[in-house]
């Protein structure tokens, strides 16, 4: 199978990865949705060394995951904030919860368990459900190349994953033609 450099690469998961595949990056994202928002706050939770705290905050930051807001309505300190690309990540937090206490933990040393605010109920296990709202096995699933799949960078390892296919193959798109891009004076190159 084609090796793909991760920060180049076209594909999701390895591109999620690159941004955050440590294990820092998503205890923050842990801390914020349990509440934490201030910076010494984290590094007390944490234990996490300061300049590194320093450097994956601003990493998130900066991929727009996390922003900074005034910590209440007139404050001059700064608090840190999932913002709507951050929320989305909050099913894959609560799956990796959860995988962790059933195959991780035992019922007697589970830390924390997710509940519903409204009625205390714990929330019974992510899954993957097909449109009428039944569970998906993997053996239920299938993929298919996206619009994106022709790109010379993903290409190969989608005429691989192609092959692998235990069902007829499909055919890959083409690669995206480039759109002219006008020169100095606003005509084609």
């Amino acid at each position: 199978m084609p090796r793909l450099k991760a920060n180049t690469s076209t594909c999701s998961v390895a591109r999620a990865l690159e941004l955050l595949g440590d294990r820092w990056s998503f205890l923050l994202i842990r801390e914020v949705i349990f509440g934490t928002r201030r910076f010494d706050d984290f590094a007390a939770h944490l234990g996490i060394a300061r300049n590194v705290l320093a450097a994956k905050l601003a990493a998130l930051v900066d991929a727009g995951i996390l922003e900074q807001r005034p910590l209440h309505q007139d404050a001059r300190r700064l608090g840190y904030h999932l913002t709507e690309m951050g929320d989305g990540l909050l099913p894959a937090m609560v799956a990796l919860l959860q995988w962790g206490d059933r195959w991780l933990q035992t019922p007697d040393t589970v830390p924390l368990r997710i509940v519903e605010r409204a009625t205390g109920a714990e929330l019974p296990p992510v899954q993957l459900l097909d449109h009428a709202g039944q569970p998906l096995t993997r053996r239920e699933l299938d993929w298919a190349p996206g619009p994106g799949a022709g790109d010379p960078g993903i290409a190969p390892l989608v005429a691989a994953y192609e092959k692998q296919r235990r069902v007829v193959p499909r055919p890959i798109p083409p690669a995206p033609t480039a759109i002219p891009r006008p020169n100095a004076k606003g005509k084609p190159r």
